[in-house]
C-alpha cells in the first residue's frame, strides 16, 4: 500500500513562529477557528491520506462532498489514532505551515515518516525557518527582483517598503507618504497591519507600534498604493528545490487589507477595465517567469518544501498600470491554492467566490442553510455548474465556516 500524507490545519502558524515557543497556544478564538475548519485540508488530500482532526465529519457530510465531486476523500483521524499507525506507513506531513509548536505537536508522527521526508529541510525546525515568514525576507526577495533588470512596469524601488525600528522613523515617512501602511514582521492574511491615514500618529497607533516593536523588534512601512486588484501566484517547492507554478488567483480584502475571499474563474473585465485587462494579459507570463527565477535562487527554495504563495498587487501610478510582484511571500498553504483546486471541480463557464465566514452572534449553520436553499447545487457533465457548498460540517457550534458559491456566466 502506498504511504500516506498527513495534513494538519494550523493557520495560526505565523503567530506560533513569531512566539517561537514549542508550547505556543493561540488565543481562544483562533483555537476555535482551527477546530471549526480542521477538516479543510481534505481538498488537498487523496483517499490514502489522513487529515488530523479531533472533530471528524459525519457520514452525511462525507457523502455530500463525494456527491459534489470530491470523490477521493481522505481519512479523518485524531492525533492518538494517527500515532497508532505503524512505523514507516507515513510518507510525509503537510501542516498548513510549519512552526516550532507544529513540530512539537507532530513529533511522534514525524518518526513514522519516510527517509525522504526525514532528509527534507522541513523535517527539523531551524532558526533559518523563521526568516521565511518574516516580511523583511519578502522585502529582500522583492529587492532582488527589482535589481535584476526588471521591466519598467514593475513597481519602482522608491515605492516599496522599508524596515523601521521606532515611531520617529514612521513620522518622518508620513511627511512624504500619506496614507502609510505599517506591517508587523510576522502576521497572516492581512492581519498585523495598520493603515495610517493622518499626518500624525494617534495614541492607538503609537500603542500598537510600541507593542509590535517590543515583541518583534521592527516594522515594515510602505506607501499606500492606488490598488486595482489583489492577486496571488501559487507555487510548489519540490524535494529537489525545483519550483512548479500552479496558477494565480484574484482575491478580495476588506478596508484594512484583511483577506475575505478568492474569486473563482473571474471575468477579467469585471476586475479591470478592458484596456488594463489587455495590458495585464500581455504581462502575466513574464511576471510569473521572473518570480519563478527569483524563487529558484532564494532562501525559500533552500529551506522550504511544499506550497508557497506570492501575494502581488496591480496598481495605478502616473495613469499607468503597474505590478508590485511581491507584497509578501506566504511560506505555507493558503486559500489561493484551495481556490485553484476548487476551480477544477466546477465548470469553466461558471464564476463565483471561495470565502471564509465568521460571526460572534450568528451560526454558520443558519448561514449555510439559507444559502443552500437559495442557491441549490447543480451538476452538469460531471462538474459543478452552480450553487452553494459548505466545505465544513454545518453544526450549531461553529462560529467559523468555509464555503464556495458560484453561478454560470
Amino acid at each position: 500500500m502506498a504511504k500516506a500524507t498527513i495534513y494538519y490545519f494550523n493557520p495560526t502558524c505565523e503567530l506560533a513562529v513569531a512566539n517561537g515557543s514549542f508550547s505556543y497556544m493561540p488565543p481562544l478564538l483562533l483555537q476555535k477557528m482551527e477546530r471549526d475548519l480542521s477538516v479543510l485540508p481534505f481538498i488537498f488530500a487523496s483517499e490514502n491520506d489522513f487529515v488530523l482532526t479531533e472533530n471528524p465529519p459525519s457520514i452525511g457530510f462525507v457523502q455530500r462532498m463525494k456527491d459534489a465531486g470530491f470523490s477521493n476523500l481522505p481519512h479523518f483521524c485524531s492525533l492518538n489514532e494517527l500515532e497508532a499507525l505503524p512505523d514507516g506507513s507515513i510518507s510525509d506531513i503537510l501542516p498548513w505551515g510549519w512552526s516550532p509548536a507544529a513540530h512539537f505537536k507532530l513529533k511522534n508522527l514525524k518518526e513514522k515518516c519516510s527517509d525522504e521526508f526525514k532528509a527534507s529541510p522541513a523535517f527539523h525546525w531551524k532558526s533559518e525557518h523563521q526568516t521565511l515568514f518574516e516580511r523583511s525576507t519578502s522585502l529582500n526577495f522583492l529587492a532582488e527582483i527589482l535589481a535584476n533588470n526588471s521591466p519598467d512596469w514593475f513597481i519602482d524601488q522608491s515605492l516599496t517598503g522599508i524596515v523601521v525600528t521606532n515611531s520617529e522613523e514612521i513620522e518622518m515617512l508620513l511627511k512624504r507618504h500619506l496614507p502609510l501602511v505599517i506591517k508587523a514582521p510576522i502576521s497572516s492574511s492581512g492581519r498585523g497591519i495598520q493603515i495610517i491615514r493622518k499626518k500624525e500618529l494617534s495614541a492607538s497607533n503609537r500603542q500598537w507600534i510600541s507593542g509590535v516593536l517590543k515583541q518583534q523588534n521592527y516594522l515594515v512601512a510602505e506607501p499606500f498604493l492606488e490598488k486595482l486588484a489583489d492577486l496571488s501566484f501559487q507555487f510548489q517547492v519540490k524535494d529537489n528545490s525545483e519550483i512548479e507554478f500552479l496558477g494565480y488567483s484574484f482575491f478580495e480584502t476588506n478596508s484594512n487589507g484583511q483577506y475575505s475571499g478568492t474569486l473563482l474563474h473571474p471575468e477579467l473585465e469585471t476586475i479591470l477595465s478592458a484596456e488594463h485587462s489587455a495590458v495585464f494579459q500581455e504581462r502575466i507570463s513574464e511576471t510569473v517567469q521572473i518570480i519563478m527565477d527569483a524563487l529558484k535562487k532564494s532562501v525559500y527554495a533552500k529551506y522550504h518544501r511544499g506550497y508557497l504563495g506570492v501575494d502581488s498587487l496591480l496598481f495605478m501610478e502616473r495613469n499607468q498600470l503597474f505590478i508590485q510582484p511581491c507584497i509578501e511571500v506566504n511560506c505555507r498553504m493558503n486559500m489561493g491554492i484551495i481556490s485553484l483546486l476548487i476551480e477544477k471541480k466546477i465548470q469553466k463557464d461558471s464564476i463565483g467566490k471561495f470565502g471564509l465566514w465568521y460571526s460572534n452572534s450568528e451560526k454558520f449553520m443558519d448561514f449555510a442553510n439559507e444559502q443552500s436553499n437559495n442557491n441549490r447545487l447543480r451538476i452538469q457533465n460531471g462538474k459543478l455548474n452552480s450553487g452553494f457548498l459548505s466545505l465544513v460540517e454545518e453544526d450549531s457550534n461553529k462560529k467559523f465556516g468555509a464555503y464556495f458559491s458560484f453561478l454560470p456566466k
